[in-house]
């Protein structure tokens, strides 16, 4: 009985220190943590998506055109918060990289 009293008591002992601070900055240092290097989402233009992406990863939204991420990549730049595509603009980088990707294929 002891045991288990000691293993709980070593298992809340670590787990208190991720239970301390802001727990929004918590939330937000994970999904920082979790989103790759050069991320896009698709994001409408309209100010409640914009207020959403603020909250949800603490800058505004940046817009990105598809010229724009193909020189991301060409020039291998990164970004640390998600950046922002419109629905149009992705569908111009998805019709690049159909192309692009003909143009590589062996015939």
């Amino acid at each position: 009985m002891t045991h288990r009293a000691l293993a709980a008591a070593l298992v809340l002992a670590a787990a208190t220190p991720a239970f301390a601070g802001d727990p929004q900055a918590t939330r937000q240092d994970r999904t920082r943590a979790e989103i790759p290097p050069r991320a896009l989402f698709i994001c409408a233009a309209d100010p409640d998506t914009r207020a959403a992406f603020q909250r949800q990863h603490g800058v505004e939204p940046v817009f990105m055109t598809a010229e724009q991420v193909l020189e991301a990549r060409r020039d291998d730049i990164t970004w640390r918060a998600p950046r922002c595509m419109t629905e149009r603009e992705y569908a111009r980088l998805a019709q690049s990289d159909t192309a692009f990707a003909a143009q590589r294929a062996p015939r």
